[in-house]
């Protein structure tokens, strides 16, 4: 958006026009927009006023910051946490004295967490008494912060201060208290965690992993791969999450044979993902590899829809293999990650899906195809609603629905009164998408 048109809009005092325009500053980088910012700030309306705090990373100057400090006594809570987030890294002695005063009147621990990070951001020693005096805070969130914010600052005493709180209670005071001294060449307290990792605590277990995750080092790999079959799920995704900060690809062996135990799709996903990102073509092989010689057909089929949500675009060659799958399960996942990867070049492969025996297969086939450009689906989708077969009917209501065809409302009204009850619930469920999009 260019200034002249900026001017024009930011003229008209409609709430969604305003907002537009605010928006646009952030996303085009605009500078000179004080005038608007300012105006913004004394509009009244809370989501106009939130969304000129946000327009704020984009000027230093104090008359804003001066408005956006007044904000801080809002009985809004929303506009107090948003002002808050404005002065992040600001380190002008007004907004310093501002949060300080804050801090000190504040209630809400989820507000005086967020003041703690602001002052974090400051990275200045004379803050070290006050953050001291939230180490005893009873909320957990407002603790953990001010051991990430005195970890920030490198003088002696905030080293031996993290040293005592390496033995603290809470696992993310812990966590951070360590991640703090190692980023310092400080190695206290990190011969702990195997020991850790055996407690019966699910929360310390994950706060582990989270570290050894931070501290990135190579020899953590071993006991985070141990944890890709812990009991939780909590503690086995973040184990996974860890694996991708260290970066090494010498796991992911390891990792796709956690995949074929796993049983939660988030975390399926995320290995697959991350192990991708570690390398491509390692992952890729090893995931084919597993594909060929998998004979479970459901967990091919999860192997193929992990790979669609990861949109990885060399994994067509895998996606291709698994169209020609025995198991429909597979098919129709391989239609649905072709389609996710957004590539019109790949309609060639899911035209001939179209007349596939499989209700699934086909309404994918037909979703894919149209999401890629191809009105050619809605021939299928036609003759799917004449079938005599309710799984077919039921398919195709679905379809429409996913691709918003506005034009088939009125035979998915139809398919309402259909004989079979699961026809009319996709219709209605189809017709209600189809309603959100007029």
């Amino acid at each position: 958006m260019d200034h002249a048109t900026l001017k024009k809009l930011f003229q008209d005092r409609d709430k969604s026009v305003r907002l537009f325009c605010l928006k646009c500053m952030l996303r085009d980088r605009l500078d000179n927009v004080d005038e608007y910012i300012l105006e913004g700030l004394r509009d009244g309306r809370p989501e106009v006023v939130a969304a000129s705090m946000k327009a704020a990373r984009l000027t230093s100057n104090p008359e804003v910051f001066g408005m956006i400090i007044t904000y801080l006594e809002s009985p809004n809570t929303v506009l107090r946490s948003e002002a808050l987030y404005a002065m992040q890294g600001r380190s002008q002695q007004a907004i310093k004295t501002a949060v300080c005063d804050f801090l000190k009147n504040e209630e809400d621990a989820s507000l005086l967490a967020t003041g703690i990070k602001v002052i974090g951001s400051f990275k200045s020693a004379e803050f070290i008494p006050l953050l001291r005096a939230f180490l005893n805070f009873a909320d957990e969130r407002v603790r953990a912060n001010a051991v990430e914010a005195l970890g920030d600052i490198e003088t002696p005493e905030t080293i031996e201060m993290l040293k005592v709180l390496v033995s603290d209670r809470n696992n993310r005071v812990r966590a951070n208290a360590l991640k703090a001294l190692w980023q310092r060449g400080v190695r206290f307290g990190l011969n702990t965690l195997p020991e850790e990792l055996r407690s019966p605590n699910t929360r310390k277990r994950a706060s582990v992993a989270y570290i050894l995750g931070e501290i990135q080092e190579e020899r953590s790999l071993d006991l985070l791969v141990g944890l890709l079959n812990d009991i939780s799920p909590t503690v086995r995704n973040r184990a996974v999450l860890s694996i991708g900060k260290i970066g090494s690809a010498r796991v992911i062996s390891q990792l796709v044979d956690a995949f074929l135990h796993e049983d939660e799709n988030h975390i399926r996903d995320a290995i697959v993902k991350i192990s991708l990102e570690l390398s491509q073509d390692l992952a890729l092989a090893r995931l084919t590899e597993k594909f060929a010689q998998e004979e479970n057909p459901r967990m091919r089929a999860m192997i193929i829809k992990s790979l669609g949500r990861a949109a990885d675009q060399k994994a067509v060659v895998l996606l291709a293999k698994a169209l020609r799958d025995t198991d429909p399960r597979v098919r129709a996942n391989a239609v649905e990650s072709l389609g996710q990867l957004k590539e019109a070049q790949y309609s060639e492969l899911l035209f001939p899906m179209l007349n596939d025996s499989n209700n699934r297969v086909r309404s994918n086939a037909a979703t894919a195809l149209w999401r890629l450009g191809g009105t050619g689906a809605i021939l299928t989708l036609k003759q799917m609603l004449r079938s005599s077969h309710k799984q077919m009917r039921s398919s195709a209501a679905w379809a429409l629905g996913e691709i918003g065809a506005l034009q088939f409302s009125d035979v998915l009204q139809d398919l309402t009164n259909d004989a079979d009850p699961d026809v009319r619930r996709c219709a209605l469920k189809a017709l209600a998408k189809l309603s959100k999009i007029t």
